[in-house]
């Protein structure tokens, strides 16, 4: 599984098959926060609240329903016992906070991420995960020997600037905690959560668990592509990015994340056919229209796989491509 899982909810329910969700997983993770706080809340306050349309959180709570998560009664949706739980497990705390100087803006969310501090880098990706979702900055901090550090440093900020974070949070020594800031609380808030999210999912960008070319072949399953795919997604600057395997359907990622865990199209389908470069414009799916480039993974003189990279720069990538093939001739 490579979508975050900080609240033990399986994100891809929400971000499945399909057209592009005109919602992100922070606020998802913000309908659970607030129904637990609020419910019973009606569609339409939870929608203002949640700060998306009332279709997309229709979207979002049918597929709390389908759960078992939440029910419905005459005064709005509550989760249900299951859904407490859920939520209560996810690993993950949300409080407001106030840190002063070690921030560059007015209004300071902090988020504590459980036992991810073996997984962090530098603390430059949560920043620009938050920044990218609205915030001003990031900072953030790992918790070692009874005491915050900055990641990748043995520099620690004095006890008093910090006693917040202690308060709010019962941190133990494995925690992440990521700070987003910003001038309106709302913003602080999604950038930290994002960035919170989306760190279970930088820890599976990396290829581990196994070789996965050794096995790799015309029946790998979509959940043994994902952290391929997710590489590639990465290196083309996020751009759509798809992929599947001869005999299975595969994965479509977006915005860092896989999306699509049942996924093809006609382009991938023609490709693994023919086992040849292919640039041209979709004609169905949910990128109907735009152009796309797939190129097949050979094994053997045979496709065994496909990737489909969407050109959304508007013919800049075709243009690139084009440009490179020309050269080599």
């Amino acid at each position: 599984m490579y979508y975050p899982q900080l609240m033990g909810l399986n994100y891809k329910l929400y971000t499945g098959a399909g057209p592009t969700p005109k919602y992100s997983l922070y606020h998802v993770w913000k309908t659970y926060d607030t129904i637990f706080k609020e419910g019973p809340v009606g569609r339409k306050a939870l929608s203002q609240i949640v700060g998306i349309g009332e279709g997309s959180i229709r979207t979002i709570l049918n597929k709390m329903i389908a759960e078992g998560f939440v029910s419905v009664g005459k005064n709005g949706v509550n989760l249900t016992d299951r859904g407490i739980r859920e939520y209560l497990d996810c690993g993950m705390s949300v409080a407001q906070v106030d840190l002063g100087g070690l921030t560059i803006s007015s209004q300071d969310c902090a988020v504590l991420v459980k036992g991810m501090a073996a997984h962090m880098g530098n603390g430059n990706e949560q920043r620009d995960e938050a920044v990218y979702s609205g915030a001003e900055g990031a900072t953030s901090f790992i918790a070692k020997n009874g005491k915050l550090y900055y990641p990748c440093s043995n520099m620690c900020p004095d006890d008093d600037s910090v006693a917040c974070l202690k308060t709010a949070f019962n941190i133990r020594d494995g925690d992440v905690i990521i700070i987003g800031t910003a001038k309106k609380y709302r913003l602080a808030e999604q950038g930290a959560v994002t960035a919170a999210l989306a760190l279970e999912n930088q820890v599976n960008l990396s290829w581990v668990e196994k070789n996965v070319w050794e096995s790799f072949g015309p029946d790998t399953e979509a959940e043994a592509l994902q952290s391929i795919a997710l590489a590639v997604h990465e290196l083309t600057g996020r751009l759509p990015t798809t992929m599947r395997s001869k005999n299975c359907n595969g994965v479509r990622c977006e915005d860092g994340l896989v999306i699509d865990t049942n996924y093809t199209g006609p382009i991938l389908e023609e490709v693994l056919e023919s086992a040849k470069i292919t640039h041209k414009v979709s004609p169905s799916g949910p990128y109907m229209g735009v152009p796309v480039v797939a190129v097949p993974v050979m094994k053997k003189n045979k496709a065994v796989a496909v990737f489909g990279i969407v050109d959304i720069t508007k013919g800049g990538m075709f243009e690139l491509v084009s440009k490179t093939h020309k050269g080599r001739r």
